[in-house]
């Protein structure tokens, strides 16, 4: 069941994805040549800092999502029914008062924003579209957790597939058609206001016992929930710090139009990373199921399995970023958009150390127990401010990835930790001394291919791109499966996709029978 779970949730989400990311590089390209790169820049300032407003959330979808993995694996009805009446009453204070703090901070605009290329009224409209999106998800989105929780997030893929797709050739011809950033904005936040309507219609059809339940202090403290959103709010302020001033400190220091840069580099990596965590999100609440529901030697090894399979898809991501990341900006945007080589290689390197320790992270955040491991979140986030603010004045963008980089590198330690000292009671030695061999495996790798696939042998067309990624991809396969083929993580990786390509296949024979 957990397979065909995680197999429904990871097609569903793959396919979302795939659209969605050559919508949007497609709706990119259009807005770089219709439209200003400052609005560019200026959306991502504002999304920045719409980000700090998650503040006020204060971790409780975590808190509530670990209590709904718990209660749904003993299929405890009537306690997951009180939990989402908590989440639902918490979530309605919260959204009056990011409504309240946002309205505030609009007649504080003239002292965030001080860049005079940018029409006044746009500044102000950009604004007001991003803290209407922000709302939205207080109000309606965290209806989504439940069916994340359930193995049942396909529901809400299959549903934003179809307005987000609508909403993507909406864009699009506002911006070519129209070329009206206000068109573009509006069509984004109503079809998104649609989503979570239709999603929490779907709601009270899969689950009829959920009804809204009189929620008092005594229910909260008898679930540790003070507690609990207590600790978690020290990793919430320092996750804020850490995601979401980059885009500030860039657009601040050195200007809207290398903010609007960065963005499109963002957008391209966030495809692809995406495309990848997409496929493997079905795995999530299974790793909770199967926390909850099994004995810890199996965890055990599907940890190690898992954790293989998350550093090779590491591997691929950061050897497509530093072979064809910046001919595809040149190609794609023009060589006005490009940033410096060492930025690609920082991106590449951050993506590669977060991918392969994102399992860590996924069977830390089934536990709870958010005070062990909270220290290295305010490391992590304070590294990251001062390094950035320090770093941008010398090495521009690089310095701020640089800054991005070493604070990660304590989150990953604090979850790693947590896992292996609070879940497994094992040591960690090995774990290390495995991962850094491995990535120096994956860094030779990389650099013989990129020598192999040297530009002399592409040209600069789309279809020379395309056949450079193949070509590094195959490349990269190959390698992997003669350097581990061996491992016992390799074998494990591959009889479980034996299982998911049965699964996969018997539904499909199925239907075609019916």
């Amino acid at each position: 069941m957990r397979v065909a779970n995680v197999l429904r949730n990871s097609i569903y989400s793959m396919t979302l994805y795939v659209v969605l990311a050559l919508l949007g590089i497609l709706i990119r390209q259009a807005f770089t040549r219709y439209l200003p790169i400052e609005l560019l820049g200026l959306e991502g300032l504002f999304a920045n800092i719409v980000t700090l407003f998650s503040i006020a959330e204060m971790g409780i979808t975590t808190v509530i999502s670990y209590g709904l993995y718990r209660e749904l694996a003993h299929k405890n009805e009537a306690e997951v029914n009180m939990l989402m009446s908590i989440y639902r009453y918490i979530y309605i204070i919260i959204g009056t008062l990011v409504a309240f703090v946002g309205g505030v901070l609009f007649f504080f605009l003239p002292w965030i924003v001080r860049d005079n290329t940018v029409e006044w009224s746009y500044i102000q409209f950009v604004y007001i579209i991003q803290i209407g999106t922000v709302l939205s998800t207080y109000f309606l989105a965290y209806r989504r957790t439940l069916f994340t929780a359930d193995q049942k997030d396909y529901i809400c893929v299959r549903i934003d597939l179809a307005c987000t797709l609508v909403a993507n050739l909406v864009k699009f011809a506002a911006i070519v058609v129209w070329q009206s950033y206000t068109m573009y904005a509006l069509s984004a936040l109503g079809f998104n206001i649609l989503a979570n309507l239709i999603i929490s219609h779907q709601l009270g059809r899969k689950y009829p016992f959920l009804h809204t339940v009189k929620v008092t202090i005594q229910d909260l403290r008898q679930r540790k929930f003070f507690v609990d959103v207590k600790n978690f709010l020290i990793h919430k302020l320092s996750y804020v710090v850490y995601h979401g001033t980059d885009a500030i400190v860039i657009s601040s220091i050195l200007g809207l139009r290398t903010a609007g840069l960065v963005a499109n580099y963002v957008l391209l990596c966030d495809g692809i990373s995406k495309l990848l965590y997409r496929v493997l999100q079905g795995i999530g609440p299974s790793i909770a199921n199967l926390v909850y529901a099994d004995d810890q030697e199996k965890t055990y090894r599907i940890f190690h399995m898992l954790d293989f399979a998350y550093f090779l898809m590491g591997g691929y991501i950061a050897c497509i970023y530093f072979i064809v990341l910046q001919p595809f900006v040149v190609l794609f945007f023009g060589a006005d958009f490009l940033l410096d080589d060492a930025y690609v290689l920082a991106l590449a390197f951050n993506v590669f150390l977060g991918m392969q320790f994102e399992n860590a992270c996924n069977f830390r955040n089934t536990h709870g127990m958010f005070e062990n491991d909270r220290g290295y979140m305010v490391l992590s986030a304070v590294t990251n401010l001062v390094l950035s603010v320090t770093l941008v004045q010398y090495l521009g963008v690089v310095g701020v990835m640089i800054g991005t980089i070493a604070g990660l590198g304590f989150i990953v330690y604090g979850r790693v930790q947590f896992v292996f000292r609070v879940i497994f009671r094992r040591s960690m030695k090995a774990y290390w001394w495995k991962h850094a061999w491995w990535s120096i495996v994956v860094l030779l790798e990389i650099l013989l291919i990129d020598q192999i696939l040297s530009d002399a042998f592409f040209s600069s067309t789309y279809m020379g791109l395309l056949i450079k990624c193949l070509c590094a991809a195959g490349l990269m396969l190959g390698m992997q499966i003669l350097v581990f083929h061996r491992r016992e993580e390799f074998r494990s990786m591959c009889m479980y996709a034996g299982e998911a390509r049965a699964v996969l296949m018997s539904k499909i024979r199925g239907r075609k029978s019916q």
